[in-house]
Order: C-alpha cells, then structure tokens, then sequence
C-alpha cells in the first residue's frame, strides 16, 4: 500500500529535471504571493516559468490542483472579508467564460490570445493613469464592466491560468481595502479553479504523473500565501495599489512579449 503511494512520487521526481523543480518552486510561491491581490500582474509570470521546462499543457495541468490549495489555505479568511456584490455581479459571467474557454481551448492561438490581453492591459493601465487626476470619489460604477471583465477572465483563465489582469481592470475602479479586494479575488478564482477541474478532466489534460508532480510541490502553497498576506496587512492602500499597477505593467510587457515572438 506505502509502496503503490510513493510509486507515483518517485516516478514524477526522477521524470522531472532539477531546472524543472526549481522553476516550478518559484511558479508556486508566486502564484501563492499573487492571492494577497499583487498577483493581478505577477501571477501570470508562473506558467510561462514552469513552461519554459515543460510543455503548455503539463503546466497547466500541474498548478491547476496547486491553485485549488492555495484557494483553500485562505478561503475561510477570504469568504469573511469578500465583498459579495461584487462577486454576485461577476460570477455568473465568469462561468459563462470558463464554458466558452472549453469550447475554443483547441481552436485559439495561445500566442494571439497572449498578445490581446498584453495589449488590452497595457491599455487599461494608460487609461487608469490618466483617471488617477480625477476624485476617485466621483467614479461611477459600471456594472456591465465587471460583467465583461467577469466573462473575460473566466475565460482566459481556462486556457492559460491569466484570469487575473482581465478582472484586475475592474476591481481597481472600485476602491477597495486591500484585505476585501484580496479576499474578493480569492473567493473568485476559488470557484474558477474548481470550475475548471471537470473541464481539464474531460479534455484528458490532467493525468496521475501530473497530480505526483502537483504533490512534490504542494509543500510551497502554505508559504507564498502567508507571505501574501504579510503584505497586504501591513502595507498602506496608497502603495498597496501602486504595487498592483506596477505588477500589471510587468504582466502587459512580458505577454506582449511572449505574443510577438
């Protein structure tokens, strides 16, 4: 029974190089970092990490289960802070997004859909730069923003794990302590994550040497989330918000990137 459950392990281990792992730590604790809300930007930085020393679809198959527990190291902290107007207002497109993700995970170009949310993001940033001479006080609410950003995200979180700066467009308008916005992103893409489970399923995506791998590297998820919050808690909303621009700008540079080259 030990043996037909380190099996798997060791396997996974010895399949892998050490470039692998150490690329693939690093994708864990960043991703982890990422749900105290600076991840927006920095979050994407960790499949193409982990990718550069496997194939797309491994490391998307790989930090799905990894995603799932840093959802679930900080869902009672997040449910008792989210802000659940906002998260009724974009759940339910975002669920429309993850089918619509399913359904075109074959036929979209990975790299065109990199370079359209590089270049819609960078856009964003110019925009939110330009509101910021304005009193952030009189910006109205757009709902239908949320929505389309809701949509947005869910689907491009399905085919590439980037859901973040789509839905980080919408949640900057709306002025958030940086505890309820962490925590309304974590509830979010805690049901995003678990939403793509049965999807990746079907599309034979995840395979048992996957979930090994997933595993050997669940040991990481305790530490970069803890050290998310760390962040969040003690830095001022002034800065906290400069932090998740600037991670943005970082996020719009390097998918520009990736979709031009």
């Amino acid at each position: 029974m030990f043996n037909s459950l380190v099996a798997p392990l060791s396997q996974s281990f010895h399949v892998h190089t050490l470039a692998f792992f150490v690329c693939a730590v690093i994708s864990v604790l960043i991703v982890g970092i990422s749900k105290s809300g600076f991840g927006a930007g920095l979050g994407i930085l960790s499949l193409p990490l982990m990718a550069s020393q496997s194939s797309i679809n491994e490391a998307l198959a790989i930090l799905l289960p990894l995603l799932i527990a840093i959802d679930l190291v900080g869902l009672r902290r997040f449910i008792r802070n989210a802000n659940w107007r906002i998260l009724k207002l974009i759940l339910p497109p975002a669920i429309v997004g993850l089918a619509l993700g399913m359904f075109f995970f074959t036929a979209i170009t990975p790299k065109v859909l990199t370079l359209s949310i590089g270049i819609f993001t960078l856009l964003f940033l110019m925009q939110n730069l330009a509101m910021t001479y304005f009193d952030s006080r009189e910006a109205k609410p757009y709902p239908w923003l949320g929505r389309a950003m809701g949509l947005t995200s869910g689907f491009t979180s399905f085919v590439a794990h980037i859901g973040g700066p789509p839905i980080t467009v919408f949640m900057l308008r709306e002025n958030l302590l940086p505890m309820v916005y962490t925590s309304t992103l974590g509830v979010f893409f805690t049901f995003i994550n678990f939403g793509k489970l049965g999807p990746y399923a079907y599309l034979e995506l995840l395979n048992f040497q996957q979930l090994a791998t997933s595993l050997l590297l669940l040991p990481c998820v305790p530490f970069g989330v803890y050290f998310g919050f760390y962040l969040a808690k003690r830095i001022s909303m002034k800065w906290y918000y400069h932090i998740v621009r600037f991670f943005l700008l970082v996020a719009s540079i390097k998918l520009i990137s990736d979709g031009l080259l």
